[in-house]
């Protein structure tokens, strides 16, 4: 009897503790599994962009859970009630503080202190931040102020063994987008509140402006802990936004729920599905949330989230139909369709695809002029995607334009390593040039003897200085001095340089030096000013640009060199980049981001960033060839046609490349992705391995096998048949000319 007794006090003890933990606490009881976790996201204004959108497809297909779009007036009205966890997505904290009001705002304070769970990014980060100037409606249940911010790119978080005890987040490094986000400096301790870091920036980023502004290297990126009997986690970055980083997001909702673990699945794309693309710009509002719960749960569509940056990148080009939804705001959808975008999406109407809009969207749709296709709402909307797609396919035709008498002839460097792939595209649809890709024996054998343009491009300019060899090396620097064009980007900028540390050998062609390593500053979008000789010779770049810069050199003055008239075309204007590492790097402002001129006989253009990434900055990619040879290839690109098949083509050794610009891009039954990835694996029927798979790429590619996939390996050496047998289910063919055949199978 008194054992019975110690027992149940024992068990009312265990219980009161697992309710009651604190933030040291690791492992915390698991819910009852039949009852479903009660998800509020908020949807209102404020909360926008892509990420409010991957907010609402992670929740509406997290496994036993059900979520439920909410707004100011509902958390007014005593929602948060009913829910176990509030999910406060990015956007604008201030916007989501005033519709919230502060009769909401004191809902969400109790919402938490009572025992709720609270996950937010970014924004939903701020918002819970000392109130500070323009943030002056903040809740300050985390004691943090505003530090340093600005900039857009991917940066290394560092996360701590608290991450990894109170959520389980194993210790180490993730690369997160960063957007805007805030850097979290302690400031005023919080009555009520027991909060800690779990992660710090282990990167720097100050790209876009010419202040000089307090390094945020080491500063807090993410914290957790409780608020009263509530658990709240918060990042400063967005790991919402990538597939890869949601084991954060499982991480903080275990975290705050006290359940052991959380899935959410991604259904695979079925061949013959739309592809829709959702423009997300603008905040949702509870209608439109719940129309996105619906796409990406019902499985009748392919849907991916679009916005303005996403558009001038050419993201209607990979998409069948777009919904322009009337969200709560409607504002930004002038600049994602009209301005700068309105002749991409008149085009995107031309060559047939469709533009559904509703409510205050289609109000802004009809003063553009676009031939956007207005209804009635969100039902409505959807009727009309299914009408849409029932339609018969339309009659398939090449993309090429034919051939101009005498095209000027360009080469381009073909390796696994490099990024050739945008400016690949450019030459081989424009009319006006005749495209080969290059090996490194080519070089070596007289292969330049029959090339006017030689475009080296990104990837690693030390491995393509010792693929050449010092004879394909001199070969290439003959080619320039006796009258050819180079066209050189990032590791081809590099190439062209003068040699500045030991073992990495370079052409010397220019006056200039790198000022760095470079190879761990990192990737993000930089301000670029050009000079006035810059803006003559690139014909209507302007006075400047942002383009994305990714581990390329920052130019510095070298050695004069004979024979040679080389100047700076275009200088950075954004002070430092550090996204992959802490360590500290030089500052890059004023140095030369863009070079060109005589070298011998031949001519010069040296591209330190990467204008070829984003279609917005293709013009200067076709100014700096029209620099070299006086003749722009014309803007013309390929589409997707309804109904091919969505591939990701791996390109790798020269095969591979004459097989993708030869064959594969000419037939309309495929889309193939741009760059060399080429997107999320759910939204693809297919991917083309042409180099040899590792164990990690193989996990990852079995998994998207056993969920619909088709993988095609391309195994022409004994190597590639050895690494193929990695690959379960895999369709391997031993010969380009089965691969098509393999796809349609």
């Amino acid at each position: 009897m008194k054992t019975k007794k110690l027992m149940m006090i024992a068990a009312a003890v265990l219980a009161a503790f697992a309710g009651c933990v604190g933030p040291d606490a690791g492992n915390v009881a698991e819910t009852a599994a039949e009852k479903p976790l009660r998800v509020a996201v908020f949807v209102d204004k404020g909360a926008r962009n892509i990420g409010a959108f991957r907010w609402l497809e992670i929740t509406a297909r997290m496994k036993g859970a059900v979520a439920t779009p909410v707004d100011g007036e509902a958390v007014r009205a005593g929602a948060l009630e009913a829910m176990d966890v509030l999910v406060m997505p990015g956007g604008s904290s201030v916007t989501e503080a005033k519709m919230l009001g502060k009769e909401g705002r004191e809902k969400v304070k109790d919402f938490i202190r009572q025992g709720g769970g609270y996950v937010g990014t970014c924004a939903g980060c701020c918002l819970l931040m000392e109130p500070a100037g323009h943030h002056p409606d903040m809740l300050h249940l985390i004691p943090f102020k505003f530090g340093p911010s600005g900039g857009k790119a991917d940066m290394s978080i560092a996360f701590n063994e608290r991450a990894t005890a109170l959520a389980g987040i194993k210790k180490g490094k993730v690369s997160v987008r960063f957007s805007e986000g805030p850097v979290l400096l302690p400031s005023t301790p919080v009555e009520g509140a027991n909060i800690e870091v779990v992660a710090t920036y282990d990167s720097d980023l100050n790209s876009m402006s010419e202040k000089e502004r307090p390094s945020r290297a080491g500063c807090a990126a993410a914290v957790a802990g409780t608020y009263g009997k509530g658990r709240l986690f918060v990042f400063a970055v967005h790991p919402e936004f990538d597939v890869d980083d949601h084991f954060l997001l499982k991480g903080a909702f275990r975290y705050v729920t006290g359940r052991k673990e959380f899935e959410w699945d991604y259904p695979q794309r079925r061949r013959g599905q739309l592809v829709v693309g959702f423009m997300c710009d603008d905040s949702f509002g509870v209608e439109t949330a719940k129309l996105v719960q619906r796409l990406v749960t019902n499985g009748e569509f392919d849907v991916v989230p679009l916005n303005k940056k996403a558009v001038e990148s050419g993201g209607l080009r990979d998409v069948d139909a777009v919904l322009a939804p009337a969200g709560a705001g409607a504002n930004m959808l002038k600049a994602s369709l009209g301005g700068d975008n309105a002749g991409r999406a008149k085009e995107f109407i031309a060559r047939g695809g469709r533009i559904f809009a509703w409510g205050c969207a289609a109000e802004v749709a009809g003063k553009l002029n676009l031939g956007v296709t207005c209804v009635v709402d969100a039902d409505a909307a959807f009727a009309a995607l299914r009408a849409f797609a029932a339609e018969p396919l339309p009659v398939l035709h090449s993309p090429f334009p034919a051939k101009v008498a005498k095209p000027i002839r360009a080469g381009i460097y073909q390796d696994p390593k490099n990024s050739s792939i945008s400016i690949a595209r450019m030459l081989a649809v424009a009319p006006e040039y005749e495209l080969k890709f290059l090996s490194p024996e080519d070089y070596v054998n007289g292969g330049l003897d029959s090339i006017d343009l030689v475009v080296q491009p990104g990837g690693g300019c030390t491995s393509q200085y010792n693929a050449l060899g010092e004879k394909g090396a001199e070969a290439l620097r003959r080619f320039v001095l006796n009258g050819g064009k180079y066209y050189g980007v990032c590791a081809g900028a590099f190439m062209a340089l003068q040699q500045s540390l030991p073992n990495r050998p370079r052409l010397g062609l220019a006056p200039f030096k790198g000022d760095d390593p470079a190879h761990y500053r990192g990737s993000a979008p930089i301000k670029v000013k050009f000079t006035e000789e810059g803006q003559k010779a690139l014909e209507g770049v302007g006075k400047s640009r942002t383009v994305v810069y990714a581990g390329g050199p920052a130019l510095v003055p070298g050695k004069p060199v004979a024979d040679s008239d080389i100047k700076i075309l275009g200088s950075y204007a954004g002070r430092k980049i550090s996204t992959t590492s802490g360590k500290p790097v030089e500052d890059m402002l004023g140095k030369g981001a863009f070079a060109g001129g005589r070298a011998g006989k031949g001519k010069v253009f040296i591209s330190c960033p990467h204008p070829e990434f984003e279609e917005a900055n293709h013009d200067i990619v076709r100014s700096g060839i029209k620099y070299l040879t006086g003749v722009a290839p014309s803007p013309a690109y390929l589409n997707r046609t309804r109904g091919a098949l969505s591939l990701r083509y791996r390109s790798s050794d020269k095969a591979s490349a004459e097989f993708l610009f030869g064959t594969l891009l000419h037939d309309r039954r495929f889309h193939v992705y741009p760059g060399k990835d080429g997107g999320a694996f759910e939204h693809l029927d297919a991917v083309v391995l042409t180099d040899k798979t590792n164990a990690d790429e193989a996990k990852e590619m079995n998994a998207f096998i056993a969920r619909g996939g088709r993988v095609v390996a391309v195994c022409d050496t004994p190597d590639k048949r050895k690494a193929a047998e990695l690959l379960k289910g895999a369709v391997v063919v031993e010969s380009y000319d089965k691969l098509i055949q393999a796809l349609l199978k």
